[in-house]
């Protein structure tokens, strides 16, 4: 669905849209490229606050025994008497299948049951079943037969303008996607009653490629999910803009009306993520058994999480051996953490849940809508209350019209509250749960971390954003976050230790748009670092050490648009030199009262 127009440029500017969410936790999924195995950890008290599952070689697989902690997450202790048997015994059984393909990658009666390609996993890199010249793409589409590339993954179907190798990675991922769904949402899957059912004798000893081999068997879906993956953005504006104003402000898009999902190629982090968001609508819509018909799902209320759910898998991470989805590095929680915790900004739970499709869509501050939809969502799922979490999974059954058999749970209590909490990381929660993810935006602000715990984070030259605010931070914390800092868009130093020996460190940060050294002692000599930042547009400054001698910095700087020079030693005679030379400049916006 067209819910999240242009939701990463909402993203982008801290005027426009602030930021949310984490109390670390990184909810874990992973997969092996080749085989799409994941392995979930074994589990143990401290696990409360993460689903997980990890791949790992056939040599570490015979070390220890491993159980679904995406189950634990659900059920908190196994068995659960108040889950019926097939659930949680189905479950764990689909989860034994992944712990055993992931100890044999290429066991032909597995990869059969899944449905992935026979064959050496080595040879197999990608879900791809077959590609060739297209001839059957849906007719509203206007397509030439054999003017396009139609390719099939195991629950894939793509028509494509984008050349093979492009098309290839797309599927590829995509198909990744849905198996970590599966394994996530088993409750709510299509596919849970087959696994239920197939796996059902499986004795407590026997593995299950053994029983599989005595009895047969293949997990089936009712159609593949039908993506249409455009040229370029130009080609994806053409083919939807008569149809879909607005869409030219968008990577991707699920129509539900058309049951397809449609992207074009682009490898930015942005449109990946927005990519994986639409998949999300599509596998709840027709992944399962739902009812709905014509309705979209959230049309008359709870629609924050029909789009919070597909915002929480935009944070899905893949290296080599695990993939990652939520956790307190997740993206969209940094910008959580900014709003929220920065100036108390969310909007109170029960008053998103009123909203449906088209009051939300109507919201004056879209961003703002969306960030505290995607908040809610990753407090509920990576908390620590196992009754939220079942919360989730069945206001996502009702929403979707899907049955499901999960224990009856009450609304979260004081989630407001809970959200504050969620989000104030400290030094405990950087250490316990490490990031494997690029850092490209990170914000502490308002946290409880010092620089013991920013020790354990590990250094990022990628980094785009970066808000330390009001952390006891000195040069030395910030530059060994980000030893190559010409990749910052934004920096916020404020109220932190940084002195003017940042300087030579600010100096390779040509691409700032936005940098704030409020409150901090930089000087005359960080102005002077910063002479030929040709991108830069706004400028806090406020209650620092520089004086008259940067004026002439400043006013050259020609890209400026906003500047705040209250509280300094700069002279109203250098305030009035200032104003003179720039007269284009907004000049001291804060307003700020006497002392």
């Amino acid at each position: 669905m067209l819910s999240c127009v242009n939701t990463n440029a909402f993203w982008k500017r801290r005027a426009s849209a602030w930021m949310l969410i984490a109390k670390a936790v990184l909810l874990c999924v992973a997969l092996q490229f080749t085989a799409t195995v994941a392995v979930a950890q074994q589990p143990s008290d401290n696990d409360a606050d993460r689903m997980v599952a990890v791949t790992i070689s056939a040599s570490q697989a015979d070390q220890q025994s491993f159980v679904s902690n995406s189950v634990r997450r659900l059920c908190r202790a196994e068995p659960d008497k108040n889950i019926p048997a097939w659930n949680v015994a189905g479950w764990l059984a689909y989860q034994r299948l992944w712990n055993e393909l992931a100890a044999n990658p290429d066991d032909p009666v597995l990869r059969k049951y899944l449905g992935l390609p026979i064959g050496s996993a080595a040879d197999n890199d990608t879900f791809v079943i077959k590609s060739a010249r297209g001839r059957s793409a849906p007719k509203w589409l206007g397509w030439r037969s054999g003017s396009y590339r139609q390719t099939e993954t195991p629950h894939l179907q793509i028509f494509s303008h984008a050349d093979e190798a492009t098309t290839r990675e797309v599927a590829t991922d995509m198909e990744r996607v849905f198996w970590i769904w599966t394994q996530l949402f088993f409750p709510l899957w299509e596919g849970n009653h087959q696994v239920a059912l197939h796996l059902r004798d499986i004795d407590p000893d026997q593995s299950v490629a053994s029983s599989l081999a005595k009895n047969p068997a293949r997990l089936s879906s009712r159609r593949k999910l039908r993506i249409v993956l455009l040229q370029d953005a130009d080609d994806y504006a053409r083919t939807l803009g008569s149809s879909t104003p607005g869409i030219d402000q968008s990577t991707g898009f699920y129509s539900d009306q058309r049951q397809t999902s449609f992207f074009y190629p682009s490898t930015s982090a942005d449109a990946v993520a927005s990519r994986r968001h639409e998949l999300i609508h599509q596998l709840f819509r027709e992944a399962t058994r739902s009812r709905l018909m014509g309705e979209l799902p959230g049309s008359r209320s709870d629609f924050w999480l029909i789009e919070g759910i597909a915002g929480y898998f935009e944070s899905l991470h893949m290296d080599h051996d695990r993939a990652a989805v939520g956790g307190w590095d997740s993206p969209r929680l940094q910008f959580a953490r900014y709003r929220v915790l920065g100036g108390r900004d969310f909007i109170p739970l029960q008053e998103l849940r009123t909203a449906g499709h088209a009051a939300a869509q109507q919201q004056s501050d879209l961003a703002r809508w969306y960030a505290n939809a995607i908040a809610y969502t990753h407090l509920l799922l990576d908390g620590d209350s196992v009754t939220d979490r079942r919360w989730v999974y069945q206001q996502l059954a009702t929403l979707y019209q899907i049955s499901i058999d999960v224990p009856a749970a009450t609304a979260p209590e004081s989630p407001e509250r809970a959200l504050i909490d969620f989000l104030r990381v400290d030094d405990t929660v950087l250490r316990e749960n490490p990031t494997t993810r690029p850092l490209t935006q990170l914000c502490l602000s308002n946290c409880e971390t010092t620089p013991t715990g920013l020790a354990s984070l590990t250094a990022s030259d990628d980094c785009q954003w970066m808000d330390l605010s009001r952390q006891p931070v000195a040069t030395a914390d910030v530059t060994r976050l980000c030893p190559t800092p010409n990749q910052l868009d934004q920096l916020s130093l404020e109220a932190t230790r940084v002195d003017d020996s940042v300087h030579a460190w600010l100096r390779q940060a040509t691409n700032l748009r936005e940098l704030d050294l409020s409150w901090t002692s930089c000087g005359d000599r960080t102005v002077a670092a910063i002479a030929n930042h040709n991108a830069l547009q706004t400028l806090w400054l406020t209650g620092t050490q520089i004086t008259d001698a940067s004026i002439p910095t400043l006013a050259a700087i020609g890209t400026l648009q906003s500047i705040d020079v209250q509280r300094t030693a700069i002279t109203s005679a250098g305030l009035a030199k200032l104003k003179t030379l720039r007269p284009d400049c907004n000049i001291n916006p804060l307003q700020l009262r006497a002392p």
